[in-house]
């Protein structure tokens, strides 16, 4: 029995990450499409913040409200009926675009598309979750969730490549239409990861799965003797990473907002630099993880040191406007917070007992979506008060700060080994 539920087991986390990089191409696709659209169309930077925000804050408020449900249902179903939400909304966008609608109907058709993205983003991330935590031993999962991130990060940066394709022949219906098939992709991805989920291996006899199985895959009993460390999470470990994913989730629709004027500042009126920083930053965040997931970076490396750094590569944006800086600084910065983010993904799935994955994952995403909804918001506003260097040192100002309060706050050492799985 160990040699039939073990391969499928395999089969099915392969599909999963072809999910996780499948989704991501789609998602960044169509964002830079949305923002680069949203800001020709408004020639505003806190119009293009605000559809920026539209993609976090609803799922927080509806993420609260059922986040009760988060732990029930099966998590690979529940993956593929909200990948047909994804595929309706990118199926209007492209309608309302071909049929050269005027600004106000596409940036509300935009906005709409944005806000349904959010419920379900933050909806997949619980299940996700749930799907990873309750198949795989501890270490396993934060390899899997390591690898997700990365392949995650590597669709964006070939979304944005393709965007930046698309973009730069004025085919943005097109990117619409790509992402509509993308995410259908991404449905068939899911369902052929179904037949191996969980339930399966809850199935299994206690005895059918032996100790070494848990190395090579997700089985019953090795898992539960893994996962047993998570509980040991307190209080304190919880609201430690709450209050530090703010920063880091926040500085990423940040960066992405800014990307906008920023790239119109160093490239006017091209839709190509614009694709090149998204590219960029996309690529950032692909190094990122292969570090982390190759034991190339450690948790508390990256816990100690990815604020401060980020806030002097931002000071050192703020310095330049030479296109090759711009690109190079542009991308390290993103790695760099994208490091932390990772850190924060594996500490939420980790941390809490089995059968609360589900609802601290939405607890986690709604302080996320907070702070992503305030990140873009702020970017928007300071462009247009303060200008460019302005909101770079804002920026800087935020890190630096954030760093400065973890080195001087009190914690053990149990956030670094529940982040290794030690």
């Amino acid at each position: 029995m160990k040699q039939e539920v073990i391969p499928g087991s395999v089969r099915s986390g392969r599909w999963l990450l072809a999910f996780f990089c499948t989704s991501s191409v789609a998602e960044t696709l169509q964002a830079v499409a949305i923002m680069w659209a949203s800001y020709r169309l408004s020639h505003n930077a806190v119009v293009t913040g605000a559809m920026n925000a539209a993609a976090y804050l609803p799922g927080v408020v509806l993420g609260l409200i059922v986040r009760k449900r988060a732990d029930s249902g099966d998590a690979a179903h529940r993956l593929s009926v909200t990948n047909w939400v994804l595929f309706a909304g990118s199926s209007l966008l492209t309608l309302v675009w071909m049929a050269d609608s005027p600004p106000g109907p596409a940036l509300g058709a935009f906005a709409a598309v944005q806000c349904s993205l959010s419920f379900v983003k933050t909806m997949n991330k619980a299940h996700a979750g749930r799907f990873i935590r309750q198949g795989y031993a501890a270490s396993d999962a934060v390899r899997l969730r390591q690898r997700s991130t990365s392949l995650a990060q590597a669709g964006g940066a070939v979304g944005g490549g393709a965007a930046g394709v698309l973009l730069g022949v004025g085919a943005v219906g097109w990117c619409f239409a790509l992402t509509a098939l993308l995410y259908l992709a991404g449905l068939m991805a899911v369902r052929r990861a179904t037949p191996s989920s969980p339930r399966k291996a809850k199935d299994m006899p206690v005895a059918a799965a032996p100790p070494t199985a848990r190395e090579t895959g997700p089985a019953a009993t090795p898992s539960r003797q893994d996962r047993g460390k998570s509980p040991l999470a307190g209080p304190h470990v919880l609201r430690t990473i709450l209050v530090y994913s703010f920063p880091s989730s926040g500085a990423l629709p940040f960066l992405s907002t800014v990307a906008v004027p920023l790239a119109q500042t160093v490239s006017p009126g091209s839709g190509d630099f614009y694709a090149v920083l998204s590219v960029a930053g996309m690529s950032g965040g692909f190094l990122a993880g292969t570090a982390l997931a190759s034991g190339r970076l450690s948790s508390d490396l990256v816990l100690r040191t990815a604020f401060p750094a980020g806030a002097a590569l931002a000071v050192a944006i703020a310095a330049t406007r030479w296109p090759a800086a711009v690109v190079m600084l542009f991308l390290v910065l993103s790695a760099v917070i994208t490091t932390h983010v990772m850190v924060m993904q594996v500490l939420t799935n980790q941390a809490p007992p089995e059968d609360q994955v589900g609802r601290f994952t939405v607890v986690r995403n709604a302080v996320a979506g907070v702070a992503k909804c305030a990140g873009a918001l702020v970017a928007g506003w300071l462009v247009e008060a303060l200008g460019l260097t302005a909101t770079w040192f804002a920026l800087a100002v935020v890190l630096g700060a954030a760093g400065l309060s973890w080195w001087g706050m009190r914690r053990s050492n149990e956030t670094e080994e529940l982040a290794g799985a030690d």
